[in-house]
């Protein structure tokens, strides 16, 4: 084995133990248990996003916000992530950064600060 690949094989894994213990990852909202229709409203450090649930179990929402979706936008709701690699998908957690992904472009957001939550309108209740 040659010295840059020992250096490689030797370097520990980073351990998605500690991405877990993440206050985000307690705090939030799992969006796949939403309800057709309800609205999340996403405050991050720079921007604010409003994400109308389309498909909870697909994790598909519209989303309007921010710089980058001055209008209404389908998108996949990926997950929470801390910046790494890792992510825990369908989850939008206070103080990890919430990943979006259009049929255009791959979002990571900033720090997500606060969430607030609408349920759907009556008349979307079967």
């Amino acid at each position: 084995m040659a010295a840059h690949e020992a250096a490689i094989a030797e370097a520990p894994p980073e351990p998605l133990d500690a991405f877990v213990q993440e206050p985000g990852c307690s705090y939030g909202i799992d969006f796949t248990a939403l309800e057709v229709g309800a609205v999340v409203h996403v405050h991050t450090t720079y921007s604010c996003y409003r994400l109308m649930v389309v498909d909870p179990e697909e994790k598909r929402a519209r989303v309007t916000g921010g710089r980058l979706f001055p209008e209404s936008t389908e998108v996949r709701i990926e997950g929470a992530t801390a910046g790494g690699s890792a992510i825990k998908p369908g989850w939008i957690g206070i103080g990890l950064r919430l990943e979006m992904a259009s049929s255009e472009q791959r979002v990571t957001t900033s720090m997500v600060q606060s969430l607030t939550l609408d349920p759907p309108p009556s008349s979307m209740i079967c």
